[in-house]
């Protein structure tokens, strides 16, 4: 007797609200690489619609207006933000000396990394669009109070009139900062040694 093959159950069918969910997903990837690759000011639904090959129509059938589109996609980079500097903080407290190694972590992952470019875009881009300017006050925000929870966490100073908070405040700003100039051609050993240099001013007044 010849054996049939056992039978393959069709996978189920993915609702509209599932449907609905993958294509935002498909549009605010996509919004995102074309902010890396074109800059905010290339930034066209056209290309949007080209990078997730989708219909042109896909983008306000989902996001009533353009705008809405790039405050979708700043959350997603807040919410990938976030992510890393938990994973960085996570990775770090066990280290000789956390701080330093936590400030590594999030300008390797970070600042040098798509999302570093992401945010430099969108902060840059927004001196010109108040549009834009009130999504990326708003993206800001979302991500110092991130930044405020770790840092109650893990920096604790010896100096009352130093809140842990400005500590990380100051070392995200100094990252921010040195990740303007890092495509110039810098060796990055020389931009992760003046991390090391700013943790050494910080001295023993903060702990971590």
């Amino acid at each position: 007797m010849i054996e049939m093959p056992p039978m393959i159950s069709p996978a189920p069918r993915r609702t509209q609200a599932e449907r609905s969910e993958a294509m935002r997903e498909k549009l605010i990837g996509a919004t995102l690489d074309c902010l890396v690759t074109e800059g905010y000011v290339g930034l066209t639904i056209g290309k949007i619609v080209e990078r997730a090959e989708v219909s042109r129509g896909a983008p306000l059938h989902h996001f009533s207006t353009k705008a809405a589109l790039i405050e979708a996609a700043a959350g997603e980079v807040v919410r990938r933000v976030s992510r890393k500097l938990a994973l960085a903080f996570e990775r770090s407290k066990n280290a000789p000396d956390p701080l330093e190694a936590f400030a590594l972590a999030a300008w390797r992952d970070i600042f040098t990394a798509q999302e570093g470019v992401l945010l430099s875009e969108l902060t840059y881009a927004s001196r010109r669009e108040p549009e834009l300017g009130a999504i990326v006050r708003r993206l800001w925000t979302r991500m110092y109070r991130v930044m405020s929870r770790v840092a109650v966490r893990y920096v604790h100073s010896q100096d009352p009139t130093v809140p842990p908070g400005r500590v990380i405040f100051l070392t995200q700003w100094l990252m921010r900062g040195m990740a303007q100039d890092f495509p110039l051609g810098a060796p990055p050993e020389l931009f992760e040694a003046y991390l090391k240099l700013w943790r050494r001013v910080l001295g023993s007044a903060i702990q971590s």
